[in-house]
């Protein structure tokens, strides 16, 4: 069984990592994100980052 963490909305995350008046592509969180999930997905972990489509993304836990 999973357990599911709170989303947070691409918004947050960018006002959290730049900053408000960033104006760049959605793209390169996007990117990030990628960036991420390559990194959390080894064989001995058992976290992941779920997409919530339309909002956002969160942490999943086996």
């Amino acid at each position: 069984m999973r357990q599911r963490g709170s989303v947070v909305t691409k918004g947050d995350i960018v006002r959290s990592v730049w900053d408000s008046q960033y104006d760049g592509d959605d793209i390169i969180l996007e990117v990030c994100i990628g960036y991420l999930r390559r990194k959390l997905s080894s064989p001995l972990s058992d976290h992941g980052i779920e997409t919530v489509r339309g909002v956002g993304y969160r942490l999943a836990i086996d």
